[in-house]
């Protein structure tokens, strides 16, 4: 479900640079394909910084099929951003409804309906199994690190198995102990298909 966004937030995601119309949604993030022809190319990223990259992302999906909510939102940066658009290539997130569009404020108060098993809703307890494959490391610069990568999630709960697939786009703040999620986009293959609840992440 999309929720409101602070106004703060609201203009994060505003100077944010998105899509251009009619882009693939790997323009969401410098270094995508999107990017026109002649642009400046990202600086060369080490080897170093792509395993870097590829153990955080790996560690972000173990923390949630692990069902380790509040360590899974440690991993966001304070003006951090999780969004899942509702149309392919999707460029407003403000005035176009999404999936999931939410700031850490609003992702702290998921996971904290996460963490209580009295909820209806949540018992059983969802199982999944986040698969992160063709990890790509698209531009280093500034103390920050843009990454792509495909991801299929299943999801199981009372008998009933869910699959949501798509890519990730990731913008990440180095931090002492390694990175933050300023930005988590994921473009859902069916983004624009009927779905119901998302409980976990994908």
């Amino acid at each position: 479900m999309s929720a409101a966004m602070p106004d703060a937030a609201a203009d994060a995601v505003s100077a944010a640079p998105l899509a251009g119309a009619g882009d693939p949604p790997g323009a969401a993030l410098p270094g995508g394909a999107g990017d026109a022809a002649g642009a400046t190319p990202p600086a060369t990223v080490d080897a170093e910084i792509e395993r870097a990259v590829a153990g955080f992302l790996r560690r972000e999906a173990r923390l949630l099929d692990g069902r380790h909510f509040a360590e899974w939102l440690a991993l966001f940066a304070p003006d951090g951003l999780y969004w899942v658009p509702s149309q392919p290539g999707q460029t407003d997130a403000l005035n176009l409804p999404s999936i999931i569009h939410e700031d850490r404020g609003i992702l702290a108060m998921r996971v904290q309906r996460l963490l209580e098993a009295r909820a209806l809703v949540m018992t059983p307890m969802p199982r999944t199994l986040h698969l992160l494959g063709n990890i790509e490391v698209s531009a280093a610069t500034g103390g920050t690190v843009e990454a792509e990568a495909a991801l299929v999630m299943v999801e199981v709960q009372d008998g009933r198995k869910s699959v949501l697939a798509g890519r990730c786009f990731y913008r990440l703040r180095r931090a002492e102990d390694g990175f933050r999620i300023v930005l988590k986009r994921v473009d859902l293959l069916d983004c624009d298909g009927r779905h119901g609840p998302i409980t976990v992440p994908p």
